[in-house]
């Protein structure tokens, strides 16, 4: 398309290609690293990371509750609950870091990729090398994708949790449900962590039959955690990594003439 353009052409295509560069420079880049044009993706991960350490919290809290009853018949129990720690902990960096690159990767693709991509078109206007055409057009896409893989990422976290929002909310209200014997004059606690950890403290003679229930709830309300915080986006860079893939494969024919006939006789 561009070989056909005569030269004056050519030099409006290639200066509206040097403005788009620099307005990604600039205007794009300002965007795209300002924390405040991502209140809903931010406030999402909060949540996210809020509902993630006091899961934590419990979680440790449960542990050390019931590690200092008397005798050693509590002490696996305490060990179970207290490995549930890592993988919420997994959780909060996963989040922290989706958090840091959420600003980061709309620097790398908008200061760098897409001017880049600009000035590899810009060559290719004037050399009519195919090879920058092909290079401008992969790196300028190369850059919207990775921009979007975690807008995305969020979107369908919270498609799902619409979706499947009494389920999810079913699991994290089962983790207050459990049934734990409260002294009837005890205060109605403020939050269901406070209220698991008093009901643990308050009945000890409980929590070797309600258990199985303690970890089986602790374990759903961490897999869904896990799913919405760290599937969905995983999955999401695959789905990129795919679609990259494709776009930027590159055949390698071996061409039908190499200019010699090896030797194979000895």
């Amino acid at each position: 398309m561009f070989r056909e353009m005569n030269k004056s052409k050519k030099l409006i295509v290639a200066t509206a290609l040097g403005l788009a560069a620099i307005l990604s420079l600039t205007v794009l880049t300002k965007f795209t690293t300002n924390a405040s044009n991502y209140t809903s993706i931010i406030q999402t991960l909060d949540d996210k990371k809020m509902t993630a350490m006091e899961m934590t919290a419990a979680v440790a809290a449960s542990s050390t509750a019931i590690a200092a009853m008397p005798g050693d018949s509590t002490t696996p129990i305490a060990t179970q609950l207290s490995k549930l720690t890592t993988p919420l902990l997994v959780i909060v960096c996963a989040i922290y870091l989706e958090k840091f690159l959420l600003t980061t990767i709309g620097y790398v693709s908008f200061a760098f990729l897409i001017p880049i991509a600009c000035i590899s078109l810009i060559v290719y206007l004037f050399l009519e090398k195919s090879f920058f055409k092909q290079i401008g057009i992969k790196i300028a896409t190369f850059a919207v994708i990775i921009y979007m893989i975690i807008p995305i990422s969020v979107t369908v976290m919270n498609l799902i949790e619409d979706t499947f929002n009494q389920s999810i909310q079913d699991t994290f209200t089962s983790v207050e449900e459990i049934e734990v014997e409260e002294d009837s004059n005890s205060e109605e606690v403020s939050s269901w962590i406070s209220g698991f950890i008093s009901g643990i403290e308050s009945s000890v003679s409980n929590i070797t039959e309600g258990t199985e229930k303690v970890i089986s709830v602790f374990v759903d309300a961490i897999a869904v955690l896990i799913i919405t915080t760290c599937v969905i986006p995983i999955a999401i860079i695959f789905l990129a990594i795919w679609i990259i893939k494709i776009l930027f494969g590159i055949k390698i024919e071996v061409p039908k003439k190499i200019g010699f006939v090896p030797n194979t006789k000895n």
